[in-house]
């Protein structure tokens, strides 16, 4: 596999926490699957998963002004806990027409920020 490209976000929580008291951010930003997930979990989780699809757009090199909308990319875990990326309509045509087969993704979060750091993966 090669690097196909990468991404890093860097988010205040505060910004995040007080976009959560608007339902309308919720359903533009995260999935159904996400929301559920997230539902009773801090801000910091909720800002890291932000900062996670903010990463994919760049290492996609696009976007939601580029037609890839927040959420056409979900962040889940694995059974290891490991947080991974799993991209919906239009997302995933992009990352296919870029000859994109895979993400790694890696998040944290102090009391203030959050972070997510993704490397596109594909054939050479």
């Amino acid at each position: 596999m090669t690097v196909k490209g990468c991404g890093v976000d860097l988010i205040e929580i505060t910004r995040i926490k007080k976009a959560l008291s608007k339902e309308r951010f919720k359903q533009k930003i995260y999935t159904e699957f996400e929301r559920e997930y997230l539902s009773g979990r801090s801000a910091q989780s909720w800002a890291a998963r932000f900062a996670a699809k903010e990463a994919v757009m760049k290492s996609l090199g696009r976007g939601w002004l580029q037609g890839v909308p927040f959420n056409s990319i979900e962040i889940y875990n694995n059974q290891w806990g490991q947080p991974q990326i799993r991209l919906k309509s239009p997302a995933l045509e992009v990352a296919q027409d870029l000859g994109i087969k895979g993400f790694v993704l890696s998040l944290s979060h102090t009391k203030e920020l959050a972070i997510a750091y993704v490397i596109a993966l594909g054939e050479e």
